[in-house]
Formats: structure tokens, C-alpha cells, sequence
């Protein structure tokens, strides 16, 4: 049985490797991200053993998202594994942060993360399992101080991923939150 997996937020680094990882698995690869020349390159570049497949898409927006996803399906079929990665920093601290900084942060790492979840697991739910991780940071744990919109964002993200472990897991869905800090090369 061939996976179908997406990475949600894949630029040089982690996201990167993790397609690459799953595609060397046998995988299916679905890579979201804004950038579309990048994601289609490494798509094109997967290991033979899996297959790649760039989705333009802006973890802001919600339909968009929506629209990814039924881009998916129609190409590989249902979701089985979703990576939330995706991550928008603001390092500054409550006085010098703005809200709009502040609502990027929580756009991507939360409310992105939140709608990528539905769609995914809402597959998952129908096919009998699957497997959604978030990737999180030691700010996810403890604040580091002076990134307040990173921190809540990181924060936001591992709540929803032990809610939904809680809620999901009897129903045969693995949910994760892995923490992983400094740069990846």
C-alpha cells in the first residue's frame, strides 16, 4: 500500500528533508508551501522510490488550503500522514511586536496547522488511521522571552496536537508533536 503524506510548509532545511525521507519511504509527497518554483524542483528531484507533488499554497489562507487538499485527493488519493511544519517567527517582544506580526505568526503555526488537521484528519477518519506530527520548538515548552508571537503560535500548536491525540487517538489516528530546534542543513 502506497502512503500519501503532506508536508505542510516545505522550504530548504527540514521541510526538505522530511520530503525527501518519505519519498525514499515508498511515499507519495505532497509539498505546500508559497513558493512555487522551489516546491517544484524538489518535487521533480524526490527519490525514485516515491513520487512528489508541488501544491502551491499559502498556509494563510484557509481556502486555499481547502483547495490543496482536494488537489491532493485528486492526484494521490486520501491523506494518510500530515506533517504541520509550517512556521511564521516574529522575534520581537509585547512592546515591540505589532498585531499584524503577531496575527502572521498565529495565521501560520495556528489557524494554518488547525484547518491542514480537518482536511487530513478528516481523510483519515474514513480510510482508519493515519498519522499527523507537528513539528514544534523548545518555545512550544518554555518561553525563551523577547518572541512573544513565535511563543504563542509554537504554544498553540502543541495544545492542538495533544487535544487532538486525545480525541483521535482511540479512532486509530497518531498524533505528535516533536520538537526540533537550530538550523537544518
Amino acid at each position: 500500500m502506497v502512503l500519501t503524506a503532506v508536508i505542510a510548509g516545505v522550504g530548504p532545511g527540514l521541510g526538505e528533508s522530511l520530503a525527501r525521507k518519505f519519498a525514499a519511504e515508498g511515499c507519495q509527497v505532497a509539498l505546500f508551501a508559497r513558493s512555487t518554483d522551489y516546491i517544484e524542483e524538489l518535487a521533480d528531484d524526490l527519490p525514485e522510490s516515491g513520487e512528489g507533488l508541488a501544491v502551491q499554497t499559502d498556509l494563510t489562507d484557509v481556502e486555499q488550503i481547502r483547495d490543496g487538499f482536494d488537489t491532493v485527493r485528486e492526484a494521490f488519493g486520501p491523506v494518510d500522514v500530515l506533517v504541520n511544519h509550517a512556521s511564521a517567527a516574529s522575534w520581537k517582544g509585547l512592546m515591540d511586536v505589532s498585531v499584524e506580526e503577531f496575527e502572521q505568526s498565529w495565521a501560520v503555526n495556528g489557524r494554518g496547522a488547525f484547518v491542514c488537521s480537518q482536511e487530513a484528519v478528516g481523510d483519515m477518519l474514513e480510510t482508519g488511521g493515519g498519522t499527523v506530527i507537528f513539528t514544534g520548538a523548545t518555545s512550544a515548552m518554555r518561553s525563551l522571552g523577547g518572541a512573544i508571537g513565535f511563543t504563542a503560535a509554537k504554544f498553540a500548536a502543541r495544545g492542538m496536537a495533544m487535544d487532538m491525540a486525545q480525541e483521535f487517538g482511540p479512532e486509530g489516528i497518531h498524533v505528535a508533536h516533536v520538537v526540533i530546534d537550530g538550523q537544518i542543513d
